[in-house]
């Protein structure tokens, strides 16, 4: 038998804080690496303004076991190929959490930042660093080899996911800067997938078309630095405050369920494990206390995505905003593609709809027991389809053309009609419900999930 990765000292600890307030300390327990709790502090419980760190580790109780806290801080490091680099060129081991987060910390995904105390860590002042041109795409160029740009003198962030992204600070005539030593950053930037071609104006379709529909939606555009385009989205978890920045915190639904990233997918074909399903999603929704209205608008983004094609709308592609005010409500909508311009990705939604995993043969049935399960009306839940099949059908046509004055491309005709049809296939699918399924296309032999998307 093999003995489990070693972590470091037991009784190490790390702040985790909310600007200049100290939450709680996330220690290690022992020499094991997943060993790890987090303590509230006791001011910040007393805090009128406190809010939690996870909808699972409310303020009421103080101390948070090993069990949930891994979990839940795994959530905020890249996955797969790009943590195992990021591990490497830190030489830390891609499942130490801790000593991740120790590197990783000063600017996360949400609200809160994972530092040392201060009497053990360098005195560094937030700062930025402008980028020329030249510069910004010879930092896209390392990304491959050296994700987030990990190692470099003043980065210390991390972002959740698995494709090649950075997280830069947008100036306001529209040049590009590097966050360095805990600055806040404003935006995300997406680099061109070299795996998936188009990916960014494909995204960069995906997300206009939603703001167009009126869904709240991450602001986008799509920019070049030299030979290289890159999709820039503004971060909906950083607003302005006075001359600064201010974080918002949030969690996605992976987290919210208790799962780990490699878990991400209702079915996960690497490790066999079963992840959140939408019936799980919707219980972190009631279990929240969320609300009829954020209930409602996860089912417009549901909808959405399976008009879209979006085959990645995986727990972690949504995501819960927590107000120092204690309310909770959803994120924008973020991370949607269409994956039939791509012949080898599979076909199948990464969560079922009622049993379902094909957008085409989605019928007023599926819909019906969706609503059932979830304590939702069938006839609001349809009319809501109906409505948003419409709308995304009426918009198609501007934003082609609006996204053709941007960067042209023949690619946004072709999404265009893919989407077209999955919406003309779901209005006409809501006025019949065929006894026996029609009989499903089988993904292309080798069909992958597009690991890359998000």
């Amino acid at each position: 038998m093999t003995s489990k990765p070693k972590a470091g000292s037991a009784g190490e600890t790390l702040e985790v804080r909310y600007g200049d307030k100290l939450v709680g300390l996330l220690r290690r327990r022992s020499d094991e690496i997943q060993d790890i709790e987090f303590v509230y502090d006791e001011a910040w419980v007393k805090d009128p303004r406190a809010f939690a760190v996870s909808t699972r580790m409310p303020l009421a109780q103080r101390v948070h076991e090993p069990d949930v806290v891994y979990r839940w801080f795994l959530n905020l490091l890249p996955e797969g190929r790009t943590l195992r680099t990021v591990g490497t060129i830190l030489k830390i081991p891609e499942a130490n959490v801790f000593a991740l987060l120790e590197e990783l910390g000063e600017d996360l995904p949400g609200a809160l930042e994972v530092r040392r105390s201060a009497d053990q860590r360098p005195n560094r002042t937030p700062r930025y660093k402008r980028l020329t041109e030249a510069e910004l795409a010879a930092a896209i160029r390392r990304l491959p080899e050296r994700p987030l740009l990990v190692g470099e003198e003043g980065i210390h962030m991390s972002l959740a996911g698995a494709q090649d992204k950075l997280p830069v600070v947008l100036y306001p005539d529209g040049g590009i800067g590097l966050a360095l030593d805990g600055a806040p950053t404003t935006h995300i930037l997406k680099p061109a997938n070299k795996h998936f071609s188009n990916a960014v104006e494909n995204e960069a379709f995906c997300l206009r078309l939603a703001a167009k529909t009126k869904l709240p939606v991450a602001e986008c555009t799509i920019g070049k630095a030299e030979d290289l385009d890159y999709l820039l989205v503004k971060r909906y978890d950083r607003e302005p405050h006075g001359r600064s920045l201010r974080r918002i915190h949030q969690e996605d639904f992976c987290q919210a369920a208790g799962h780990i990233p490699s878990t991400k997918y209702e079915s996960n074909s690497t490790n066999k494990l079963r992840g959140p399903t939408l019936k799980d999603c919707f219980d972190v929704l009631r279990n929240t206390q969320a609300g009829a209205f954020n209930v409602a608008r996860f089912v417009d983004f549901l909808v959405f995505n399976v008009l879209c094609g979006n085959v990645d709308a995986h727990s972690k592609n949504y995501s819960l905003l927590l107000q120092p005010s204690g309310a909770i409500s959803m994120a924008p909508l973020y991370d949607v593609m269409n994956g039939d311009i791509y012949p080898d990705v599979t076909r199948n939604l990464a969560m079922k709809i009622a049993g379902q995993n094909r957008g085409h043969y989605i019928y007023v049935r599926h819909w019906d027991r969706m609503a059932r399960e979830n304590q939702l009306s069938g006839a609001q839940v349809r009319r809501r389809v109906a409505e948003l099949s419409q709308a995304v059908l009426d918009a198609l046509p501007s934003v082609v053309e609006e996204l053709n004055t941007l960067k042209k491309s023949p690619v946004y005709q072709q999404i265009s009609d893919y989407v077209a049809g999955y919406c003309r296939d779901m209005l006409r699918n809501l006025k019949s419900d065929p006894r026996e399924e029609p009989e499903e296309d089988s993904d292309p032999e080798g069909a992958i999930r597009p690991p890359g998307f998000s």
